[in-house]
């Protein structure tokens, strides 16, 4: 046998096992980190450009969050840039089509939204409940509004267009961190992993992209975490992100604009119906960073979790289900069964 045989026969081995580390044998397309990795890299893109242009001034101190129709106009084209990078990678890494992302009005839709909304908004309560019962939430209403026993018509309308706007920027923000963190590359890596490596690994870039905010901690990244989990279990529970999206922009509206509290450190908006007081006990109430900083929000995310897991009234709806099978040959609901 020539010298050089077992040579050739190494280098063919070496290439079969670096072609399998790419590609899915049984599949023949890019495995599912490859492709998440691949959707991340263009995402990021006009940051990195932006980055050469723009001097970033390191973590952020100012709590007052710019809310403005500029402001709506950008979180509208973010949307827009995630939703075409979310194609692109659909209809050339997997021949998947744009429905199958999570936003398909399918029949029930509404109904995921409702639930979401209720949801959230009963947790959030639940959160300052147990604030106050606490001793460190004090609650009242916002002077802008009610003075001596009277209600001025003036300051409520200007309170009241401040907090519809605020429902409007956290609807799209929320839409846009839940196409981000639970949209294409969490949804993809499911389609090749089991369901606790995006769950986890998506969790944890959810609160790394909250690292910089204002008053941050890391009993408040803790529950940044616990709060990607709760809203991958949201997904996976109905296979749309109606649901997901839903909590979340409630629990940052109600939160921010019916209690007054910073949401991640941030005043949206400036002008509350309520005010709640952070009092002193910060390890329960967050201080500065609000709620999602304490323990108060930590008892009940991870209550709310269990219980959305478990709830038999909420599940993929039949049209969901079918064409994800149709489309991907796989039945994921089976990843995540109660």
């Amino acid at each position: 046998m020539p010298a050089n045989d077992n040579s050739s026969f190494d280098i063919e081995l070496m290439g079969m096992r670096a072609n399998q580390t790419l590609i899915n044998p049984r599949t023949n397309r890019l495995r599912s980190g490859w492709r998440a990795l691949i959707f991340i890299a263009v995402l990021l893109l006009p940051r990195l450009f932006l980055s050469f242009l723009i001097r970033e001034t390191g973590e952020r101190t100012d709590a007052v969050f710019d809310l403005s129709f500029g402001m709506i106009f950008s979180y509208a084209a973010m949307i827009g840039w995630v939703v075409a990078v979310s194609w692109l990678c659909l209809k050339f890494l997997e021949n998947l089509r744009l429905g199958s992302l999570g936003y398909r009005f399918y029949a029930g839709w509404w109904r995921d939204v409702l639930a979401g909304c209720g949801i959230s908004a009963a947790m959030i309560c639940g959160v300052v409940l147990i604030q106050v019962l606490g001793g460190g939430t004090r609650v009242m209403a916002n002077p802008l509004w009610w003075r001596a026993g009277a209600i001025d018509a003036s300051g409520l309308r200007a309170m009241a267009l401040e907090i519809a706007m605020a429902l409007l920027m956290l609807v799209l923000a929320g839409a846009f961190e839940e196409l981000i963190y639970r949209g294409y590359a969490f949804q993809t890596m499911l389609r090749g992993a089991p369901a606790a490596v995006p769950i986890v690994l998506l969790s944890l870039l959810f609160a790394l992209g909250h690292w910089e905010n204002p008053g941050r901690t890391i009993f408040s990244t803790v529950n940044t975490v616990l709060a990607g989990i709760w809203l991958a279990t949201a997904y996976l529970k109905t296979r749309s992100l109606w649901f997901p999206t839903a909590l979340h922009f409630t629990w940052n509206w109600t939160m921010g604009a019916v209690f007054g509290i910073p949401v991640s450190g941030l005043l949206i908006p400036q002008h509350p119906l309520l005010l709640s007081t952070p009092g002193c006990h910060f390890w329960l109430t967050g201080g500065s960073y609000g709620s999602e900083g304490g323990a108060a929000a930590t008892i009940v995310i991870i209550i709310s979790t269990f219980i959305i897991w478990r709830m038999k009234s909420l599940g993929i709806a039949p049209e969901m289900q079918k064409s994800q099978n149709d489309e991907t040959g796989e039945d994921l609901s089976l990843k995540l069964t109660p």
